[in-house]
């Protein structure tokens, strides 16, 4: 398995991709590479077997100070809070169940690990499906936003996990 930006992913590839629900589907086929070039994201996938097991899309994003739940927002200015969101996540539905979602998560929070070190970034965000929300809270991520389904999770989490 190797991990590559959607902008050197052949076209078989892309075309062969099938997670199971339509947006997301038609977001890798239609727009993935468009928001490259306009630089709105950027989405990596993570090929096996020249087709696509699954693939993430991350953007900046920020997160309003009166959303986060007081023990997230201690020490933090009261103005919009910078983040980078997890825009996009699927696993191709052949693959789900086999570790490829956790593997890509991980794939995710090293590439957002970097990109935190050269610039502001306080959370990792996600807009999770109902039925992703188990998978996200189990990596530590909290629920901020009921009606938009908007989980985060602190970077510095990610770096305790990483140094220990």
């Amino acid at each position: 398995m190797e991990e590559i930006s959607i902008r050197d992913c052949p076209a078989k590839c892309l075309a062969s991709f099938d997670c199971g629900e339509e947006k997301l589907n038609t977001f890798l086929f239609s727009y993935a590479k468009q928001n490259e070039n306009r630089g709105v994201s950027r989405t990596f996938a993570l090929i096996g077997e020249g087709a696509i097991l699954g693939f993430y899309t991350l953007s900046s994003a920020q997160i309003e100070f009166a959303q986060l739940p007081l023990e997230l927002s201690k020490r933090l200015p009261r103005y919009p809070i910078p983040a980078i969101r997890i825009a996009r996540f699927a696993v191709a539905k052949n693959q789900q169940g086999k570790g490829i979602g956790k593997a890509l998560l991980k794939l995710a929070f090293k590439r957002i690990l970097s990109v935190s070190l050269n610039m502001g970034a306080v959370f990792v965000l996600v807009d999770a499906k109902e039925s992703s929300a188990s998978f996200y809270e189990h990596f530590g991520f909290r629920l901020i936003d009921k009606e938009k389904r908007i989980y985060a999770l602190p970077i510095a989490t990610l770096l305790k996990a990483v140094i220990g």
